[in-house]
């Protein structure tokens, strides 16, 4: 069986991947170069990884919606590269090579660019042909009526940079904690954004918890903790990558964030002079970073059978967990105030928390959603619960305190779709007593399923599945 490895991006409501073997870098988008008579879909000329090479708007080729921010993907192409700019890369996964060659038929008749289509958590992703892209229709020179194209213009137009070696090791650059380190890409089985965590009551410091892959359980492990790297303040860590033991024993390694692709030349990774803990080598960047390489099992080998021991066989064992947790008499929420009042949501329905948004306004009449908020690479609808405040809390003047000017945002998951909600501010985590819970009856303004008391207050428990209006 071929296994092989694909970038996953989205590009509108559609899912695309790469052949991770055609992708040499993803990196921020930078000044373009406009050139004359071009393609709506060819951008300009764009310098990354200290090449000069063409850009393309892929969500124009292929004649989908475009956000004009993105990232770039940087492949090669029939000896030189180009930058792909996308909204956002969403995960590395491993697809069976030869159960692609089955859905090409399909493919092809979604759009003559796509190869073959492949299944990743539920959704239908699309293989882009890369061969076929730079030649396409949508890329051709669009020269008006009596323009003269001159040779000499037509060269530096298709100019490309040279292929990169191909004895360059690929790497994924990450953010833990606020440090840069990088793991082989050959290390990694898949890269997953933001997956629900399900909680281990009594699991070690360094355990967030169980996510589920494809109906598998899979320990969810802190890296940073693991790394000896002290705790800060924050949203907690959202990507995931998927490893494997020496056994095929996997492992979910959670960071704050992955920062991009590189490849890196032999060169440039120099070996450890003194041992430290899961970091096997160091690589040199060209800006002359210096970033330590995390090897996965030599990260886990301090705590190894532990681990083991934590993971269940059986999704079965996770639900009943999560039972136990919740039968243990206490229940956890997220405590926030809005204006005067107190509220709070259980963990579960929160994906992360922004320090802050800007709001762009909309032009609409949806009156539930008070604009859209840019977080990370996506474009959200958010609910400023401010909004819903009937009266403001007061100084010792008697004048009404203003709102905070750049409040926290939550993102949680509302119709299927990411949502933020903005609250004056998000103040700790606490645990609730079962019976402290009683039913809300008659409430005005946000909907709210139990009240509980709290150290002398009572706090509201959100249910943020109705601040959306029913249809």
């Amino acid at each position: 069986m071929a296994q092989r490895n694909f970038l996953c991006c989205k590009l509108a409501d559609v899912n695309i991947v790469v052949a991770l073997e055609r992708v040499l870098g993803v990196v921020e988008g930078g000044a373009v170069t406009p050139l004359p008579f071009t393609a709506l879909a060819f951008e300009g000329l764009v310098e990354a990884f200290g090449q000069v090479m063409p850009q393309i708007g892929l969500a124009s080729v292929l004649e989908m919606r475009d956000l004009e921010a993105g990232i770039l993907v940087v492949v090669s192409d029939r000896g030189g590269s180009l930058a792909l700019r996308i909204p956002q890369v969403t995960a590395m996964i491993q697809s069976d090579g030869d159960a692609l060659s089955a859905t090409v038929a399909s493919a092809r008749a979604r759009h003559p660019l796509f190869m073959a289509e492949l299944e990743h958590q539920g959704a239908r992703h699309y293989v882009l042909d890369l061969d076929l892209l730079a030649t396409h229709e949508a890329l051709q020179a669009a020269a008006p009526d009596g323009a003269v194209l001159l040779a000499e213009a037509r060269a530096q137009t298709s100019r490309v940079a040279p292929i990169v070696d191909q004895t360059q090791t690929p790497f994924l650059l990450l953010d833990v904690c606020g440090e840069k380190y990088a793991v082989r890409n050959s290390s990694i089985l898949e890269l997953d954004v933001a997956p629900t965590i399900r909680r281990m009551p009594g699991a070690p410091d360094w355990i967030l918890g169980l996510i589920d892959l494809r109906g598998t359980p899979i320990v969810a492990v802190s890296t940073a903790a693991l790394l000896g790297l002290p705790k800060r303040a924050g949203p907690p860590p959202e990507v995931c990558l998927i490893s494997e033991l020496a056994d095929g024993f996997r492992i979910a390694l959670f960071v704050d964030r992955a920062l991009g692709l590189e490849r890196i030349s032999p060169t440039s990774i120099h070996a450890m002079t003194q041992a430290m803990a899961g970091v096997e080598s160091y690589l040199v960047l060209e800006d002359h970073d210096i970033v330590g390489v995390i090897e996965p099992k030599l990260l886990v080998t301090q705590v190894e059978e532990s681990l083991r021991d934590c993971c269940p066989t059986s999704l079965s064992q996770i639900d009943e967990a999560a039972t136990v947790q919740q039968s243990g008499q206490y229940q956890q929420l997220l405590a926030l105030r809005v204006g005067g009042e107190l509220y709070g949501v259980t963990l579960d329905r929160i994906a992360r928390i922004q320090p802050f948004v800007t709001l762009t306004p909309l032009p609409s009449s949806l009156s539930y959603f008070d604009g859209m908020a840019d977080v990370g690479d996506a474009t959200i609808p958010v609910i400023d619960l401010r909004r819903h405040q009937a009266h403001r809390p007061t100084d010792q003047n008697g004048v009404a305190e203003e709102h905070a000017a750049q409040p926290p945002c939550i993102l949680t998951q509302l119709e299927g779709s990411m949502t933020g909600v903005l609250v004056d501010q998000v103040l700790n985590i606490i645990d609730i007593p079962m019976e402290s819970f009683e039913a809300a009856h008659a409430v005005a303004r946000l909907p709210i399923s139990h009240v509980v008391a709290h150290e002398g207050r009572i706090i509201s428990v959100l249910t943020l599945d109705r601040l959306l209006p029913t249809v």
